[in-house]
């Protein structure tokens, strides 16, 4: 491990996965892996408030303590101020909560409902009560926003981090290390905890985003790949809570404008990332490109053998070690379905695919998955298949436009099943929901 990513590297990670450890028990949302974002405009009390003199906190039952937390800065087009790059701007921030600009936490840091007579932190002036409600179980839980006259208390815990090293951009958390090649849109790097709670050697050989694009009845044949798929690190904001990158690229094939990583912000938080893809439907797509697709998997490399898979239609676990058995075979690629699990000792992982409302009619989503230690699948760094991911087609038939869709990657810190993997799935599809009061002064 230490000769692939480098010694400096290796010990910055045992560090960070030593540093990084919270107590989820102190919340009554402790199981929930949720990063919650509030819109300023959802706490309206403490608009126009300076930034820097607010700070975030839960009840502990004894008192209020501080939690890790950022407020991100947004423009009134609902676009990221960034910090950080050589096409920040931070020029356009005032400095001041906004209704756009966005706080963020985690779910886990939250606390039970204080006492209504409870005294505020010392030198605070204003406060804000912020109840998260889990809407499946009717849990709630509190966290508190206050402003202070001058100085105010921060956590000193830090979720993620951004960095540079070795050819790579890099972002580090004590649930994975996350690395992709400067100026690529694809990664090749992922370090996943493992059974022993240690973030272990990289698992994957790199993701494949391919796209086999087939013209004038199949007359023309053209598949790009993420190789072909540039995108730069132009900007980025590196928070306590999550990182923010702003990627710029893509290919464009015959006015199909794809962007793997392009022109989009890349999302990361201590336990999931997310990278939108834009793609741009030129007229007269549906009527050229019929029959066309895009697979989209991950190609683990042999450290992650032997794990096993499940889907949301494939429900039986199958192992992954490198031999396509029977049962693999016989797997449903016909189905549709918008996520897949692998898991075991070596990490475990949750892929979601979330695309356009505007494709439901047209877009069918199903399985892909190669088990075989035999077959090739260049660009890549080793021989072997060992590919689950998604095969997405008809999406060329929907109406031209501008579309984004969604790549998530959960990160789990226990052994996934069938009966445990809801508690990801809720992330998007229960979302936690978020109230507020302001707090009068005892």
């Amino acid at each position: 491990m230490r000769k692939e990513i480098g010694e400096k590297l290796f010990l910055a990670l045992i560090l960070f996965v030593i540093f990084s450890g919270v107590d989820r028990n102190k919340s009554p949302l402790g199981y929930r892996e949720d990063a919650v974002v509030v819109k300023g405009k959802e706490i309206a009390s403490m608009l126009g408030t300076e930034i820097g003199r607010l700070s975030l906190f839960r009840w502990n039952g004894k008192n209020f303590e501080t939690i890790p937390f950022q407020i991100d800065e947004k423009t009134a087009e609902g676009n990221f101020i960034f910090s950080n790059g050589k096409k920040k701007n931070p020029e356009l921030a005032d400095g001041k909560l906004s209704g756009q600009d966005e706080l963020v936490f985690m779910a886990w840091d939250s606390g039970p409902s204080a006492p209504q007579d409870i005294s505020f932190p010392e030198k605070a002036d204003k406060g804000v009560e912020i109840v998260i409600s889990d809407v499946i179980l009717g849990k709630k839980a509190s966290v508190y926003l206050f402003s202070f006259t001058n100085s105010p208390p921060r956590s000193e815990i830090d979720y993620v981090e951004h960095f540079v090293e070795e050819g790579r951009n890099y972002v580090r958390s004590a649930r994975y290390l996350f690395g992709e090649p400067i100026k690529q849109g694809f990664f090749d790097r992922l370090h996943l905890v493992n059974s022993d709670g240690v973030v272990a050697e990289n698992m994957v050989d790199r993701i494949k985003g391919r796209g086999f694009i087939r013209s004038l009845g199949g007359l023309v044949k053209f598949n790009a790949g993420e190789g072909d798929t540039p995108a730069e690190l132009v900007a980025w904001i590196d928070g306590p809570v999550r990182v923010v990158r702003r990627m710029e690229g893509g290919v464009n094939l015959f006015g199909l404008k794809i962007k793997l990583a392009g022109g989009s912000d890349n999302v990361f938080y201590q336990n999931y990332f997310y990278t939108p893809i834009f793609f741009n439907l030129p007229a007269g797509a549906s009527s050229i490109m019929k029959g066309s697709y895009m697979i989209y998997t991950i190609d683990f490399n042999k450290n992650f053998l032997p794990s096993y898979y499940f889907d949301g239609v494939n429900k039986n676990q199958m192992i992954l070690d490198g031999k396509m058995d029977e049962k693999e075979l016989d797997l449903d690629f016909s189905s549709d379905h918008n996520w897949y699990a692998v898991a075991g000792d070596k990490g475990n992982l949750v892929v979601r695919m979330i695309i356009p409302e505007q494709w439901k009619d047209y877009a069918r989503m199903t399985a892909f998955y190669v088990d075989d230690d035999s077959q090739s699948d260049p660009p890549e760094s080793e021989l072997g298949r060992h590919q689950p991911g998604f095969k997405l087609s008809g999406m060329f038939e929907a109406p031209s436009g501008k579309y984004n869709y969604y790549l998530y990657y959960m990160v789990s810190d226990k052994k996934l099943t069938q009966e445990n993997v809801g508690v990801w799935l809720d992330i998007l599809d229960h979302p936690l929901r978020i109230t507020s009061k302001a707090l009068a002064r005892k």
